[in-house]
């Protein structure tokens, strides 16, 4: 099978250049080669920082609605009772929205 990416472009830079870039490469959070694929095709390059923390935030807030989801269907708690959940989609929407480009 082939690979996607089969050509392979060589050039060369300063050791300043280099460091430079390399340095941006690690600031953006990827390797060498995508940090200048992606300059190359013009292409944006988003540094969040936090976001592992907003990831772990979200996973805990959707195991609490599979919670509330799976005792409403059990009948533990009724349906109609929803003010738990309202307030977990609140606050997903709360921080999905920290992360939109806008906010960047």
């Amino acid at each position: 099978m082939m690979r996607k990416s089969n050509k392979q472009i060589n050039f060369r830079v300063s050791e300043k250049e280099y460091c430079y870039i390399k340095k941006q490469a690690e600031k953006s959070n990827t390797t060498l080669t995508d940090y200048l694929k992606y300059s190359a095709l013009n292409k944006n390059i988003y540094v969040i920082n936090g976001l592992d923390d907003a990831t772990r935030e979200l996973a805990k807030i959707g195991n609490n609605l599979n919670q509330l989801t799976r005792l409403c269907h059990q009948g533990v708690i009724t349906c109609l009772d929803l003010s738990d959940i309202r307030e977990q989609v609140k606050h997903i929407w709360q921080l999905l929205n920290l992360l939109t480009p806008s906010q960047l």
